[in-house]
């Protein structure tokens, strides 16, 4: 644990003892609700080398999650949230709404997160991103993060790369997870036909492997079982999960439709009810616009905060969760409650 995330676990401790939290809280939930994001559910040791500190919870710590989320919220289905609803209650049973949500349909939400949902009778929504459910594909930011973890080890180096970028990317500074961190930022800024263009490259370096011979999303009899379950409800993370800002509309509008459709067509919505998530939380009032014309009824972003019941159908906010922020019950109250 470093020396910062020891500080704020320690002050968290403090806070929970003098009551701070639970009147954060509190005060938050009399006028808004809670939506959660979680991304991968899966045990460190377990996951690929350069997995994200961001990107994953442990079993046991989503465990907790769920029984102190179910002593203390009315977990609610999305398509019950009070923007969706125009419901102005904010409490049921006397207790504050909070809302479920992950992103990329990996497969360890079906080996992990699903079965403690399940013990304890809890709702949630999980983004697909189409193209790759069933597939054993990788999204770039894996193959990057693998790069970076070889660099680090000093071995697969392109050092001779004529590339200005993958030159950068050699020569981040920071630990390896700093590395990670700050190659993904700054491949972000790119459309991601250049991005496979880098990715080619490093591609052809001896003894990298950008490949993953076992699947690691989800495939979609595992998804209609979940759905069958009516525990859990999908949504759609667009087809090929690329940034929306950096297509044309017409791209955007494929991106949105083909995604829809394949969702439809497998069978794991409701086409009543049918939530979308922002790749990366990127979105313009013109890509709100075709999010809503392709018919989807919500969409959340990466925005951090809490939701007022007038809130915009499709500019929701979500509370982020990771292992490193939420490995105790008093550091995931203090992340609820935005005092991290």
């Amino acid at each position: 644990m470093n020396l910062r995330i020891k500080a704020r676990s320690i002050l968290a401790n403090f806070m929970e003892i003098s009551g701070q939290i639970d009147k954060a809280i509190t005060s938050r939930s009399n006028a808004q609700y809670l939506i959660l994001m979680y991304h991968r559910i899966i045990p460190f040791r377990e996951a690929e080398h350069g997995l994200q500190a961001g990107m994953y919870v442990e079993p046991e710590t989503f465990s907790m999650h769920v029984q102190y989320l179910k002593n203390e919220f009315s977990v609610i289905p999305f398509s019950e949230a009070p923007s969706f609803t125009n419901d102005v209650n904010l409490k049921i049973n006397n207790k504050p709404i909070c809302i479920l949500t992950f992103d990329d349909g990996w497969l360890d939400f079906y080996k992990y997160a699903y079965p403690i949902l399940v013990e304890n009778n809890v709702p949630a929504t999980v983004f697909l991103p189409t193209k790759y459910i069933g597939t054993k594909n990788r999204f770039w930011t894996d193959i990057i993060a693998g790069y970076i973890v070889n660099v680090s080890k000093k071995q697969s180096v392109n050092s001779n790369s004529s590339n200005v970028v993958i030159n950068k990317l050699n020569n981040i500074s920071g630990d390896v997870n700093q590395k990670i961190e700050k190659a993904i930022s700054m491949l972000k800024d790119f459309r991601e036909d250049r991005i496979e263009e880098i990715i080619n490259e490093i591609s052809d370096i001896p003894r990298f492997d950008r490949d993953r011979k076992e699947r690691v999303f989800l495939n979609w009899d595992e998804a209609r079982e979940m759905f069958a379950s009516k525990l859990v409800t999908f949504g759609s993370h667009t087809d090929s999960h690329r940034i929306l800002v950096h297509l044309t509309n017409n791209e955007i509008e494929e991106e949105l439709q083909t995604s829809k459709s394949r969702l439809l067509l497998e069978r794991v919505v409701n086409p009543s009810f049918i939530p979308f998530c922002y790749p990366n939380g990127n979105h313009d009032e013109n890509i709100v616009r075709k999010v809503v014309d392709a018919g989807y009824h919500v969409a959340t972003t990466t925005k951090n905060g809490w939701n007022y019941p007038k809130s915009s159908n499709y500019d929701l906010n979500r509370v982020a969760l990771h292992q490193d922020m939420s490995f105790g019950i008093e550091m995931l109250k203090c992340r609820i409650a935005g005092i991290y």
